[in-house]
């Protein structure tokens, strides 16, 4: 049993306290401030819960064009790949880079990401 808090629950606390504790008492540009980093620090959270599906789902995508498990050689080919129009009927990519499109959305706009399933 860990008796320390999780890292994205810690930011998650932070959070809170910047919008439910900190924000509502000020006005303007202290506002402003107050719920701009509240947004970043939810958005770094939710990245690092997200972490293993974002790699998982980048794998995925990668595993079509991955030569010598170089990962950036392999993006690098990938998107020369879709350029190139290797992949237009490769239904295994376009379900992975929907994949990675839904974690990113879950990461970014978490109130407009659909779950992959219901995609």
């Amino acid at each position: 049993m860990r008796d320390k808090p999780f890292g994205a629950a810690l930011l998650d606390v932070a959070q809170q306290a910047l919008t439910q504790d900190i924000g509502p008492a000020l006005k303007g540009q202290q506002r402003y401030v107050v719920l701009m980093v509240a947004n970043a620090i939810g958005i770094v959270a939710r990245e690092i819960e997200q972490e293993a599906a974002a790699t998982k789902a980048w794998d995925r995508a990668l595993a079509r064009v991955a030569k010598e498990g170089n990962l950036e050689a392999s993006a690098s080919r990938l998107v020369e790949a879709i350029r190139d129009g290797e992949h237009d009927a490769d239904p295994a990519l376009h379900s992975a880079l929907l994949e990675t499109a839904v974690v990113a959305a879950g990461i970014w706009k978490p109130a407009l990401a659909t779950p992959v399933d219901a995609a």
